[in-house]
């Protein structure tokens, strides 16, 4: 049942990675396109600035040189004189003047709009006549100084109108110039440099894309076309006059090179990613089932080795209660050696009595009493010493106090020749939780051992400190010996090492109040060097 449901879930994993394939491939086409996209609308709106640029050039050139002949003094005194030597010098007929200054036509009129001359290049496309010129005339009269656009049936023109003035300005004004160009297509050739076709329409849209002015041409309007037709991105570039009199459109248009090639990498990208992905997900599949028995083999490992481990440590145990077992053994003949010796004196008592006819109920009374009293205490320290070798690794609620008191008793029974020197600075009475004989055997090994480190010291001292925080409470053992040697400090808490001879430790004791404070207190033991010697820290959470 396992292995078809194994199996059933690789199926829909691979559909489901192939599906998150094709919609991840869908949305970097649609990223990368619209980066694109955007990165095409920047350069046609800078190519778009660039036509207007060009057309702005012109009209600025054309300003300057209708300004040049606005402010010559012949000029000024040809409108005020009208003499005729100054057209013969500059508009004489066989002379290309106009042409010459890139212009098609001028006229030159008095501030009554009176027509003094007219000058124009001939031209097929449209008719230099007495309408026209009126045409100009009536539409800028109110207009001093001027450069725009200009629309005359299905002609544009460039148009310039100065007043006319002397060189320096001083003398008032006595009349204008105007003077045009015609927007032609060989006008444009410049402007098909920046796009791939240009030419002049009558086409306007009342909502744009662009809307801007420059600094001759106001009020442009700007629609940006995708045609179908050409494949290209068309532009309908809106020109109006000073007035805002729509005037003409300027149709540009430009290859979608950048689209194009876009579209083609980003394909390409997507179909080699596509590949590359398929052909890792099928040797995943393909190798997923042995990396299912090797999974098995692994778990089934794991297990004995796990097995292994917790038998090791249940002989450890076993092996660190059969050393306390001994020396429980030692310290409760330590402890009977006196009761023992009085309860023999005792006896000895009674027998002499009985030989010298003095054993009376009241001696024998008291002599039951004592030994009573004895016996009594010898049974105690064999329960003491029981519940505490037997520590009964179950969860339990006690006091710290109720530790400390019980670890220095069985201490002091070692008869070992230490002073403790303790520091309770613990003022609350909350309870922990856990193996209570298990703590009294961890403090009394950390006491032991602190005790062995100094056997060699003419003086003897551990600090036995309780401290406590918000949460915890800390036991720390602190002596006075050489400290741990920096090559086996890390090596400590390790089972079977000892720095004591064979016959003196089994190396367990640290091992196994490592576990106790861990596995059944919920607690550290860590371990540092001072400056005196080693320190142990039991850290515990209240209850």
């Amino acid at each position: 049942m396992k292995e078809k449901y194994i199996k059933s879930n690789s199926f829909i994993t691979i559909a489901v990675s192939i599906s998150i394939v094709l919609v991840l491939s869908l949305i970097s086409y649609n990223f990368f396109m619209q980066n694109f996209e955007s990165i095409e609308k920047e350069q046609n709106t800078k190519n778009i600035y660039s036509a207007l640029d060009i057309m702005n050039k012109k009209l600025s050139y054309m300003e300057g040189i209708v300004n040049d002949y606005a402010k010559w003094d012949d000029t000024y005194n040809f409108l005020k004189d009208k003499n005729e030597e100054y057209i013969y010098e500059n508009f004489r007929e066989g002379t290309n003047t106009l042409g010459d200054i890139g212009l098609d036509f001028a006229i030159f009129i008095n501030l009554e709009n009176e027509i003094f001359y007219t000058s124009n290049v001939e031209k097929e496309a449209y008719k230099f006549d007495g309408a026209f010129i009126q045409n100009i005339l009536e539409k800028f009269k109110g207009e001093e100084d001027l450069t725009t656009l200009f629309k005359s049936g299905s002609n544009n023109f460039y148009l310039i109108k100065k007043y006319v003035s002397n060189s320096d300005d001083t003398a008032p004004k006595n009349g204008f110039i105007y003077a045009g160009k015609l927007v032609s297509k060989p006008t444009l050739t410049s402007i098909k440099k920046v796009f791939h076709r240009v030419s002049l329409e009558d086409r306007v849209y009342k909502e744009n894309d662009l809307v801007f002015d420059s600094k001759y041409l106001k009020n442009v309007s700007v629609k940006s076309l995708e045609s179908k037709n050409c494949n290209c991105l068309e532009n309908v570039i809106q020109l109006y006059d000073k007035n805002k009199n729509y005037v003409f459109s300027l149709i540009t248009q430009s290859q979608r090179d950048l689209i194009n090639k876009g579209k083609e990498t980003i394909l390409y990208y997507n179909i080699i990613i596509s590949i590359f992905l398929f052909i890792v997900l099928f040797l995943i599949f393909r190798n997923q089932r042995s990396l299912e028995k090797d999974n098995k083999k692994l778990e089934k490992r794991v297990h004995e080795v796990v097995s292994s481990l917790r038998e090791k440590d249940q002989i450890l145990f076993q092996q660190s209660k059969l050393a306390q077992m001994g020396e429980m053994i030692g310290n409760i003949a330590h402890q009977w050696r006196q009761p023992l010796n009085s309860l023999g004196l005792l006896i000895q008592k009674i027998e002499i009595k009985y030989h010298t006819n003095s054993l009376d109920k009241e001696s024998l009374e008291d002599i039951v009493t004592r030994s009573k009293l004895l016996t009594n205490n010898m049974s105690e320290t064999i329960d003491d010493f029981m519940n505490f070798f037997n520590p009964g690794l179950n969860d339990e609620t006690f006091f710290i106090d109720d530790i400390l008191n019980k670890a220095l008793n069985l201490f002091d029974s070692k008869d070992m020749k230490c002073e403790i020197k303790l520091i309770n600075e613990v003022s609350s009475k909350k309870e922990l939780s856990g193996s209570k004989n298990g703590l009294i055997q961890v403090i009394l090994n950390l006491l032991t051992n602190a005790c062995d480190s100094m056997k060699d010291k003419p003086f003897c001292q551990i600090d036995l400190i309780i401290k406590e925080d918000k949460n915890s409470i800390f036991i720390i053992v602190r002596d006075y010996g050489d400290g741990i040697k920096k090559e086996i400090f890390n090596r400590i808490f390790e089972p079977y090492f000892t720095t004591k001879f064979k016959s003196q430790g089994t190396g367990i004791g640290l091992y196994m109040s490592k576990m106790i404070i861990e596995q059944y207190m919920n607690g550290t033991l860590t371990v540092k060097n001072n400056k005196e010697g080693a320190t142990f820290t039991i850290e515990l959470k209240y209850k």
